[in-house]
């Protein structure tokens, strides 16, 4: 064999060999994108309990994460709204207040929605929940500048029914922190089995309306009537923490 086949044979073995190495190589990894709460829905949750029960232990956990998600995707239109497990937790058919929003309309939300647990009763396969809600203290902010109460001066009453994992396991991170929402699924294989809007219960509603921090005559009014400044936005409680540095 000549000096020039020789050269031809080695150019060859060097593109067959560097071909193959480029097919041999993994695709690239794209990182997950980290979930944030939506800038427009800039309220926060206070949350608080009854004696007796366990704000930071799981049911509870579970339950003010689905409470929380909920109303975050009403406001901002938007099932990406929700914290991370949300779409696994809950079925397609609960999903229907905002999985095809009638008012798909840029708002901007301040100030702070208070949450109570109020009664948490076991069930056969989970937990049942009567969550007092007060939305008074959510504001829009307004084309005209000013600020006009979400809901009204009265406390909703409503009822959260969460099913638990055939297998329970050791809840994936402590339950609370100064974070605003979760960067993890918090829901840990927990299901969403009911969610009522409105309690049976009619004691539940005065019985929540004593829950509130505010007494019903200094609560901002109904929408119609325009703010100055809003409501505070105050620290989330108890808050989610910050799991990169668990």
């Amino acid at each position: 064999m000549n000096r020039n086949s020789i050269a031809i044979v080695a150019t060859t073995l060097l593109l067959v060999s560097g071909c193959g190495s480029n097919e041999a190589e993994p695709p690239a990894v794209v990182p997950p994108v980290a979930y944030s709460v939506p800038e427009s829905t800039g309220f926060t949750y206070r949350w608080s309990a009854d004696p007796g029960i366990d704000l930071y232990g799981q049911p509870a956990t579970v339950v003010r994460a689905y409470v929380e998600s909920y109303y975050l995707a009403i406001n901002a239109n938007a099932l990406s709204a929700t914290y991370p497990g949300f779409a696994e937790a809950v079925a397609q058919s609960k999903r229907a207040d905002f999985d095809d929003p009638v008012d798909p309309t840029d708002r901007r939300y301040v100030g702070t929605q208070f949450q109570h647990l109020m009664w948490m009763t076991p069930t056969e396969h989970g937990w049942f929940a009567t969550v007092c809600t007060g939305d008074y203290s959510v504001m829009e902010v307004g084309e005209d500048g000013k600020f006009y109460n979400l809901g009204s001066k009265y406390v909703n009453a409503e009822t959260v029914e969460v099913t638990a994992p055939e297998v329970l396991s050791a809840p994936s991170a402590v339950s609370s922190g100064p974070e605003r929402a979760p960067t993890i699924n918090v829901f840990d294989g927990w299901k969403l089995a009911e969610h009522a809007k409105g309690a049976r219960d009619q004691s539940a509603y005065s019985e929540c309306d004593s829950r509130m921090p505010d007494a019903r005559d200094a609560r901002p009014q109904k929408a119609n009537l325009p703010h100055d400044t809003p409501y505070p936005t105050l620290a989330p409680y108890p808050g989610w923490p910050r799991y990169d540095e668990n």
